[in-house]
């Protein structure tokens, strides 16, 4: 009997282990783990990095049109909606040092640019859905999707439960982008990126 298959399943998962139990440092344990599989795994590196969706601009113009629409229905619509449910509001306090604060923003932004953006959609769009949609069959995907954004939300466990729900949904959207793009990298990238950006602009601002 070949394990290989199994083998793998299990690994393309793992990712997630780390990033749900150990919130905000799992996160980079688990891009450890993609790191090393991608290194070591040579089946892993080409459904977990596939990128251009038809050619660089067209992957960046679909991610930025995405991740801005996301972000104006999530802030005027949907977290507001969440929170009345909820009966909360979404915790921001640990961002409070940016309203104002060039220097922590311009860090909070490159954070969140670059982990955010980059990192996150390669630990649970490129290589959980990717490689494991690869895995587990094509019809798996957006199960996979479904699985990691919930994953992505409880990660943010520290914005309270609004946070958490509203989050996990933005991440099944970026799962989504990516599986209506062809499993490309970029536009989710770039959508998850203009979130972020469009997000921590917003706290800077104080609120608008």
């Amino acid at each position: 009997m070949d394990r290989k298959p199994l083998l793998h399943g299990a690994l393309c998962l793992s990712p997630l282990v780390p990033a749900l139990l150990l919130p905000g440092m799992g996160a980079l344990i688990s891009l450890a783990i993609v790191i090393l599989a991608l290194v070591f795994v040579a089946p892993s590196r080409q459904p977990a990095l596939a990128f251009r969706y038809g050619g660089i601009a067209r992957s960046i113009a679909v991610g930025l049109v995405c991740g801005l629409a996301i972000a104006v229905l999530f802030d005027f619509a949907i977290e507001p909606l969440v929170e009345s449910l909820a009966g909360s509001e979404i915790a921001l306090e640990g961002f409070g040092e940016i309203e104002g604060n060039l220097q922590n923003y311009l860090a909070f932004l490159a954070l969140g640019l670059l982990f955010g953006g980059v990192a996150e959609e390669l630990i649970f769009r490129g290589f959980v859905v990717g490689w494991g949609s690869q895995i587990f069959g094509q019809r798996s995907a957006i199960w996979l999707a479904l699985l990691s954004a919930c994953v992505f939300g409880a990660t943010h466990f520290y914005q309270g439960i609004p946070g958490v729900v509203t989050t996990g949904m933005i991440g099944f959207l970026f799962g989504l982008i990516y599986i209506g793009t062809g499993k490309k990298l970029l536009p989710a990238i770039i959508a998850h990126m203009t979130v972020n950006a469009y997000g921590i602009t917003q706290l800077y601002l104080g609120g608008w």
